[in-house]
């Protein structure tokens, strides 16, 4: 068995909103630089905060607004899997790989986008909301596996699973999937962004333009990951 290990934003999605930013836009919140949502972007790189703390902070801002879940709904119904995606999905299976989504994003929404291409993930990894009775945000459990614990999932994936690294590939578009390589992996980088593609220490391989995501399937036919 091989396994391939999927970013979710801007991997297996296209010209869509970033959730996070999107929800504290949509509470009136500011975005831009100097605001309280990017100052604790910041203390999170600088691990000033770890990223249990960073959700918990956002959350209390969504609660003062009161974030129900209808607008996480309205928001992800704006979210859109690349073209090609179910295609992807159904010929790597049947090719015998293991499919995996490690993501900031949360597990709720992103089981939304994926409908039935669900079936096809044997994990999907990412925050998740945790709401009362009468739909309104009331925590957020944020995940071990983003940014530097995207490393550590396949990491504790190839232990577990007595796997070489060379049989894994990570696929991811942006800085905060740049920590894959150190597990070892295989790393492929489409559709880049705010990262640098021509480290090849961090990306091994990359297609810029995806914009059907079929085309990346090149990458795993005829035992390209040995």
């Amino acid at each position: 068995m091989k396994a391939i290990m999927f970013d979710f934003d801007g991997t297996l999605t296209i010209k869509s909103p970033n959730i996070w930013k999107a929800i504290w836009e949509n509470l009136g919140y500011e975005t831009g630089k100097g605001s309280y949502f990017s100052m604790l972007f910041i203390m999170f790189l600088t691990k000033d905060i770890t990223h249990q703390k960073w959700c918990d902070l956002t959350c209390e801002k969504f609660m003062e607004k009161g974030l129900h879940k209808d607008l996480v709904k309205s928001i992800t119904k704006q979210i859109r899997l690349n073209d090609g995606a179910t295609e992807t999905f159904k010929t790597l299976k049947e090719m015998g790989y293991s499919l995996h989504i490690i993501s900031g994003n949360f597990k709720s929404v992103i089981k939304e986008v994926l409908g039935e291409n669900a079936k096809y993930f044997d994990s999907i990894n990412a925050n998740e909301f945790e709401y009362d009775k009468n739909g309104y945000v009331v925590g957020i459990k944020g995940t071990n596996y983003d940014f530097e614990g995207k490393a550590h999932f396949i990491t504790e994936f190839k232990e577990k699973n007595n796997m070489p690294a060379k049989d894994i590939c990570f696929v991811g578009n942006g800085d905060n999937d740049e920590w894959a390589h150190l597990s070892g992996c295989r790393t492929l980088c489409v559709n880049p962004e705010n990262t640098d593609i021509t480290n090849k220490t961090k990306w091994h391989h990359a297609i810029e333009n995806v914009t059907n995501l079929t085309q990346i399937l090149p990458e795993f036919e005829d035992n390209q990951m040995e």
